[in-house]
């Protein structure tokens, strides 16, 4: 056992190395707002459900949307999951379309028993991204052609401690203490390719966010009839003030014919600058039905309150979003080993998520359908898991973009029963 140990602690510390180092995840103009794109923190087995997660529990996963479902590990087994995430997104305006494509380390979970009435939980999941390059063009009288352009990158992460408590036998609560971590560099520039009298000007603005944050969920589960359950959940995340500090540059540019900038002079070098980011309230419900080793099917509705998101004490003109999700997985025959195909667990998902964004007039909402399919590894108690999921953002109305994206996850669950002592006979 300590040498299994030692090994997953190995992995998840490399693969930790390559998430800390990682600076650009997604390509979206629309993480240009709040906090960037923010994930859904799930894995493969969620992402095949379109992100349902409030009102279902599993022993073989680490389910990080409610974590009063940590009271569904076995009792004498150790988790372990890891993932990674592909996107190609086309993003497409009126006038024109692009390609773009990134690949990830998705998440790092680990679930295990602390007493018969507690169970609790590890992990590393990216919790938003930012990551775009815009470039808007303008002709201004007496200057001549102007071209702006934003870009950023880099992303907050999120290192959790979960934990599960059984109350009753089929009721629990959890919660989860996150340490979200990381910097959001945001990037604006003027370009006058037309005039000798002004000089190019780029803007950076370093946001580094470290502190604390809590999350936490009930669920109760209702026995219908044999092996048929019902269980509903409640998830909720109140509004947090999250200590940050802003650094802002602000330099004059030459640019050269090769597109190399060369900075002339620094206008503005403002460093540690100390304040707060608000991430706003949240609230869940969700419900499943359940018979054991067969079939799921569940629905989560969310809410959160994002018009009340100030950074530094400035709001960002957000509105609040509202999102659907529902999914469903299905197990032929866990116990026919004489037909791998029957021991696959079949997974599809819808979502439905009315974003905080509203631009232009325009409110932006994401559409999305998920596939996914759960694979025995012969010969251990492992599953290769494989999602899909395919989806619309935004619109091409008013001068927006919409993006259109092909998400692919491929991740493990390692299910090892690790403290049943041995007897020798």
């Amino acid at each position: 056992m300590r040498n299994k140990l030692l090994s997953c602690l190995f992995l998840f510390l490399l693969l930790f190395s390559d998430i800390a180092h990682a600076q650009i995840r997604i390509s979206s103009p629309y993480s240009r707002f709040g906090l960037g794109q923010v994930r859904e923190n799930n894995n493969a087995w969620n992402f095949s459900l379109a992100n349902l997660g409030i009102g279902i529990r599993s022993p073989y996963h680490v389910n990080i949307s409610n974590p009063a479902s940590y009271t569904a590990f076995d009792s004498s087994s150790f988790v372990f999951e890891g993932g990674f995430l592909s996107e190609f997104v086309e993003l497409k305006s009126v006038a024109q379309s692009e390609n773009r494509n990134y690949t990830s380390v998705g998440y790092l979970l680990f679930g295990l028993p602390a007493t018969k009435w507690w169970r609790t939980s590890i992990g590393l999941v990216p919790f938003s991204d930012v990551g775009y390059n815009v470039a808007s063009p303008e002709y201004v009288e007496g200057i001549g052609s102007v071209e702006r352009i934003y870009s950023g990158s880099g992303g907050i992460y999120r290192f959790f401690w979960g934990n599960g408590f059984k109350i009753t036998k089929n009721l629990s609560v959890g919660f989860n203490a996150s340490y979200l971590f990381g910097t959001m560099n945001r990037q604006a520039s003027a370009i006058f390719p037309d005039s000798i009298y002004f000089l190019n000007t780029k803007v950076d603005n370093y946001i580094t966010l470290n502190d604390i944050y809590f999350n936490y969920g009930i669920q109760y589960m209702l026995p219908l009839k044999k092996d048929l359950r019902m269980t509903t959940g409640l998830v909720f995340a109140p509004a947090s003030k999250m200590s940050a500090q802003a650094d802002i540059l602000v330099q004059n540019f030459f640019l050269a014919s090769d597109g190399i900038e060369h900075p002339r002079d620094t206008l503005l070098q403002k460093a540690s600058y100390r304040g707060d980011v608000l991430i706003p309230m949240m609230i869940g419900a969700g419900v499943s039905f359940e018979k054991t080793d067969k079939w799921i099917a569940g629905i989560d509705v969310r809410w959160q309150n994002w018009k009340k998101f100030k950074a530094f004490d400035v709001s960002d003109s957000l509105v609040n979003s509202f999102q659907v999700n529902a999914g469903a997985e299905f197990l032929p025959d866990v116990y026919n080993f004489s037909s791998y195909v029957k021991r696959i667990r079949y997974r599809i998902g819808i979502l439905y998520n009315s974003t905080y964004l509203d631009l232009r007039g325009k409110h932006l909402n994401e559409y999305a359908v998920s596939l996914g399919f759960g694979l025995p590894l012969r010969g251990v108690r492992t599953n290769l898991n494989l999602g899909v999921q395919f989806g619309t953002r935004g619109t091409t109305s008013n001068n927006l973009i919409q993006e259109t994206y092909l998400k692919f996850v491929v991740g493990f669950s390692i299910y090892e029963r690790w403290f049943v002592k041995r007897k020798y006979y």
